[in-house]
């Protein structure tokens, strides 16, 4: 069998290192002129942890012209790769230890994530991320669609296996649901009171994953 991770909110505690990078391309559109001066705290932006660039902008400030939009959404992405080179990535406490477990047990991990493909990869050196992942799919590749899409893809490339899916946003959620795949939810991410209630099952934990394995 093959689990799908999720990767912001499910392996990655983005929260700081999100906010820190949102400030400052908010900073820019101010300065710009393009929005009014206001502080948002970690707590403020983390909703959107999970959600792919463009539906992000779209839903934070939708009268935003598209390439401020973009040049926004480059500006994050690197400041967040410039934390995670200075060692500001953290993984949630005792994800590590889930996973390896479940590698012990024979399971095959990848991760299936909204984020972009230079994102990840900055995170797979930092984090030694492939000592538990055997792929990695970025929604940046394929147009940033939904992950229900995306799985199509995944599936093609691994026809012949059996998937769960483990995030914690509704995103998540709703690969299984589209796909008839079973779903856990971590309620340990970002997810806003809920969400993902409809997971088939749940985690409040990391360690609580390898229940249902």
């Amino acid at each position: 069998m093959i689990l799908l991770f999720d990767f912001d909110g499910t392996i990655h505690n983005t929260k700081h290192l999100y906010g820190c990078a949102f400030r400052k391309a908010y900073n820019m559109l101010v300065e710009k002129g393009f929005a009014p001066e206001h502080y948002y705290a970690d707590d403020d932006v983390s909703k959107y942890l999970g959600v792919n660039a463009p539906d992000m902008w779209n839903s934070f400030m939708p009268e935003l012209p598209d390439e401020m939009k973009h040049a926004a959404s480059m500006l994050i992405g690197k400041e967040m790769i410039d934390g995670v080179l200075n060692g500001d990535a953290v993984l949630y406490g005792g994800i590590e230890a889930v996973l390896g477990e479940l590698k012990r047990r024979g399971y095959k991990l990848m991760i299936l994530s909204n984020c972009r493909r230079s994102y990840m990869d900055a995170h797979r050196r930092a984090l030694g991320l492939d000592r538990f992942f055997d792929d990695y799919f970025c929604a940046e590749e394929y147009g940033f669609i939904p992950k229900e899409e995306i799985f199509l893809y995944i599936k093609k490339k691994y026809p012949d296996s059996a998937f769960t899916m483990i995030g914690d946003r509704a995103s998540d959620i709703e690969v299984g649901i589209k796909n008839s795949l079973p779903t856990i939810g971590c309620l340990y991410g970002f997810a806003a009171p809920g969400e993902i209630d409809h997971a088939d099952k749940l985690a409040k934990t990391p360690e609580d994953i390898l229940k249902y394995f």
